[in-house]
């Protein structure tokens, strides 16, 4: 017999193969393709959110740049300008240097001693503030200063900070050798230059280069320690009485407050008449 062929243009029905899952082609949650997309999709969120961040912080910083100065009015100087913030330097550095003068040599018990010793600190700085000025005018061009008034008054804002910065020191290194010569600074040197002078080492010849030498170094650390401690301790004092000043009055209480009102003439004719 002949070979049976299937008659042209039939359907092809032998059986298809199956494709095992392990060659399916799309990723599979946790595969490295997979990962890969994820770090990459948050790699691009994180640059999209820092260009937002960086874009608003330029945008914030433009209009803090353009904000004129609270102090003078001067536009542009982002809230101070660099004047003005000189002055403010130097009013807090004056006030500093003016503690530190009453704190080496004001009765801090006495109001009018307190302020007469601040007022004095403020004035010798403000001398000294003067003269700075004027040897800053005799090697500038004076003219070019008297073209530019904001530029005279940047120069003149900083000559008075960079005077009032150099005095503090000068201020705190007074009050401490001032307070160094106080009973207190002097008993604690005298404390540690016998117990010094007492140690063993130096029993056989307390009196000798050595020992007076050690007993010396001693004491001066002792009389340094004690200033330091005797102006912080003043220094904390004046502030609480500055804050004490600068404080608002309490207003008085009702019932204080009544005879007074209940005097005054209702029709509001007298004058000076309380009003609630």
């Amino acid at each position: 017999m002949g070979s049976l062929t299937a008659p042209s243009g039939s359907a092809d029905t032998s059986p298809s193969p199956t494709v095992p899952p392990s060659r399916w082609r799309w990723p599979l949650p946790g595969s490295p393709a997979v990962e890969q997309a994820r770090r990459d999709a948050a790699r691009a969120a994180a640059r999209e959110r820092a260009e937002r961040e960086r874009q608003e912080a330029a945008a914030a910083e433009a209009v803090r740049q353009a904000l004129p100065c609270e102090d003078c009015g001067r536009e542009q100087t982002a809230g101070l300008c660099e004047a003005c913030d000189h002055r403010r330097q130097s009013e807090t550095l004056i006030g500093e240097a003016a503690f530190l003068a009453a704190a080496g040599s004001a009765d801090l018990t006495d109001p009018g001693s307190v302020a007469a010793v601040t007022a004095e600190a403020r004035t010798a700085i403000g001398s000294s503030i003067a003269a700075a000025w004027q040897e800053f005018l005799q090697i500038t061009d004076v003219a070019a200063l008297k073209a530019d008034p904001e530029a005279a008054r940047d120069a003149y804002a900083f000559t008075a900070f960079e005077t009032a910065r150099q005095a503090v020191p000068e201020f705190q290194a007074t009050a401490l050798a001032m307070l160094g010569r106080t009973a207190e600074a002097e008993a604690e040197a005298r404390r540690a230059y016998k117990t010094e002078q007492g140690r063993p080492w130096f029993q056989h010849n307390p009196h000798g280069a050595d020992a007076v030498a050690a007993a010396t170094k001693k004491a001066d650390a002792a009389r340094e320690r004690t200033a330091e401690h005797l102006l912080a301790m003043r220094l904390e004092q004046l502030r609480e009485q500055a804050a004490a000043r600068t404080e608002p009055a309490a207003a008085a209480p009702w019932t204080d407050r009544l005879p007074e009102l209940a005097a005054c003439p209702l029709d509001g004719g007298t004058p000076g008449a309380v009003i609630a």
